[in-house]
């Protein structure tokens, strides 16, 4: 997902994300741990709230490396709840 979209490729690309997402059987989803929690269909801008059933969604942390390791069960926990 590119959040800050600074082309016009960046922004056609999210939306073939989302077109992707309402027809796949599973969804990965890669995220940046150092960045500051947000709810997965904040973060697919949509992507999947139109449709019925969801598909399963597998939620990998990056860089977890990079921050406390007291705060990465709170990421873990954050995301629990939100996806």
């Amino acid at each position: 997902v590119i959040q800050k979209k600074m082309h016009k490729l960046d922004a056609m690309m999210m939306t073939n994300v989302r077109t992707a997402a309402i027809n796949a059987d599973c969804i990965l989803i890669v995220i940046d741990v150092c960045k500051v929690p947000e709810k997965v269909d904040d973060i697919m801008e949509g992507g999947t709230s139109n449709v019925k059933e969801k598909p399963p969604m597998l939620l990998v942390l990056n860089k977890k490396d990079l921050i406390k390791p007291g705060e990465i069960s709170k990421r873990i926990e954050w995301y629990e709840k939100l996806v």
